[in-house]
């Protein structure tokens, strides 16, 4: 049920990263849930992202944000995560 709810976060904040007058000249939102619990892979349960991405996401350039959450997005399709919110629901 966790990795459910995990993944449905992760599709809300797909949605809010990308919208149609998307900017990739801008930094994404960043993809915390203030979860912050690693798994065996060094991975964190709430957004996803590596123990080196977590740590590096201040330091990193716009392109690289951004290429974090298309992966993180590629990610929860991968896991099946089918239920998505709309803004407002």
């Amino acid at each position: 049920m966790r990795h459910i709810r995990n993944s449905l976060i992760l599709k809300i904040m797909m949605i809010e990263n990308d919208k149609p007058s998307e900017n990739r000249s801008v930094r994404p939102l960043s993809p915390c849930q203030l979860i912050c619990t690693l798994d065996d892979e060094q991975r964190c349960l709430g957004c996803g992202r590596t123990l080196v991405q977590i740590s590096s996401w201040v330091s990193m350039s716009v392109e690289e944000q951004w290429q974090i959450i298309d992966q993180l997005d590629a990610r929860s399709d991968e896991n099946g995560a089918t239920i998505v919110l709309e803004k407002g629901d």
